[in-house]
């Protein structure tokens, strides 16, 4: 009896080192990609809303030094972006468009940048739309992690009232019929139209997005503002749903 019980406790404890070693041998379970950025100490930023209002409404506006640094995620694919320009979102709700300087980096959808506008940093308004530019390359320092931002539920006549504040920041409009209209050399506009009124979507055909047209769709992108008109810009296909 004594010789059974040895052979039986062998016999558990190989049962036992195999399930722990296949426990051992699989990933873990937990959310995938990079890790939020930490938290910034209090004051450490501007925020890009507080940025926006350093504007004075005309002219070239040149950063004063002592400004602050300020944080914001990439929200734009540069596939459908005019060569250089990047918007940038934060968690106050705006955004900026950054016309990168010569030789930058592309900044790709979802990086983390922190920019330095000091030194050089120039505010205008292109074609109506707040644009940083003139930021020396070495003062846009990509950071590791994700920042969540809000996208907002709008009509089209809400974007249209607020294109002004809402610049360069995601939002989102259900009950839109989509339209094709004029193509050129650059891309393909569109027509997006709700209950409450009509603005215009511009498809670069470098960016290689396959638009469906049709009714009843969900769009979700960042708002633009061309010749001092809003329009609607996607990341994606997916972005219409």
């Amino acid at each position: 009896m004594e010789f059974i019980k040895q052979k039986w406790s062998a016999a558990m404890i190989v049962t036992l080192l195999s399930v722990l070693w296949s426990s051992c041998d699989k990933q873990p379970i937990g959310p995938t990609g990079p890790d939020p950025v930490g938290p910034a100490a209090p004051g450490q930023y501007i925020s890009l809303k507080d940025f926006r209002a350093l504007y004075p409404g005309s002219g070239n506006f040149t950063i004063p030094a002592g400004t602050k640094k300020f944080r914001a995620v990439v929200i734009s694919n540069s596939a459908n972006e005019a060569a250089g320009n990047f918007r940038l979102q934060d968690e106050s709700g705006s955004g900026i468009r950054l016309y990168a300087a010569i030789g930058s980096p592309v900044y790709s959808l979802g990086s983390v940048l922190e920019v330095d506008p000091t030194g050089g940093g120039i505010l205008e308004l292109y074609n109506g739309d707040l644009e940083l530019k003139s930021v020396p390359q070495a003062k846009v320092v990509p950071l590791s992690g994700t920042i969540t931002v809000t996208t907002r539920n709008a009509t089209i006549a809400d974007i249209i009232t607020n294109k002004d504040l809402w610049a360069s920041s995601l939002v989102k409009v259900t009950g839109v019929t989509i339209t094709q209209g004029s193509t050129n050399g650059t891309g393909t506009n569109y027509t997006l139209t709700d209950a409450s009124g009509t603005i215009t979507m511009f498809v670069r055909t470098a960016s290689g997005i396959t638009v469906t047209t049709g009714s009843n769709k969900t769009v979700t992108g960042y708002i633009t503002i061309y010749q001092s008109a809003a329009e609607l810009v996607i990341r994606s296909a997916a972005d219409i749903q």
